[in-house]
């Protein structure tokens, strides 16, 4: 079976949702034996020089975006493509269609929610020590320890 494949150059981190992609080949391909949709392998008749900075496809049969993995030269004019699917561009339209609420909460710290702050906790017993060879002038400098709050004085 016989599909049309847009092979193009993923200019974008992996893991965005939105990735810059500029296309470079429009071309038909077939899969190879005992594939998966999931991690398929697709053979395509083209010169391998057209593929080279290939990173990234779509194919609109499966509804799917991959990255390409692999490309690999079977045989002048076949080059085999392994690629991988890529679900956060595939299904990025469901994934923003998604409500959700976010709110941060003082007491119930959440280490998974990266909302650029920074928690730190104070204990009652500070530690004054003078240092021997004190400290180059006009640097600010802060030092803290982390450990439990019987240390010795």
């Amino acid at each position: 079976m016989a599909f049309q494949i847009v092979l193009a150059t993923n200019n974008s981190e992996p893991n965005r949702m939105m990735k810059d992609v500029t296309d470079v080949l429009t071309i038909s391909g077939t899969l190879k034996a005992d594939t998966s949709i999931i991690d398929p392998v697709i053979m395509v008749e083209c010169d391998l020089t057209q593929v080279r900075n290939v990173n990234y496809m779509r194919i609109n049969a499966f509804n799917r975006r991959y990255f390409v993995n692999n490309i690999r030269s079977l045989r002048n004019g076949l080059v085999e493509f392994t690629c991988h699917v890529d679900v956060l561009s595939t299904y990025a339209n469901e994934i923003l269609q998604n409500k959700g609420i976010v709110r941060k909460q003082e007491n119930d710290w959440n280490l998974y929610l990266n909302d650029g702050t920074l928690r730190t906790y104070q204990y009652s017993k500070v530690v004054t020590k003078k240092f021997p060879n004190g400290f180059p002038t006009g640097v600010d400098l802060v030092m803290a320890v982390a450990g439990p709050s019987n240390l010795g004085s």
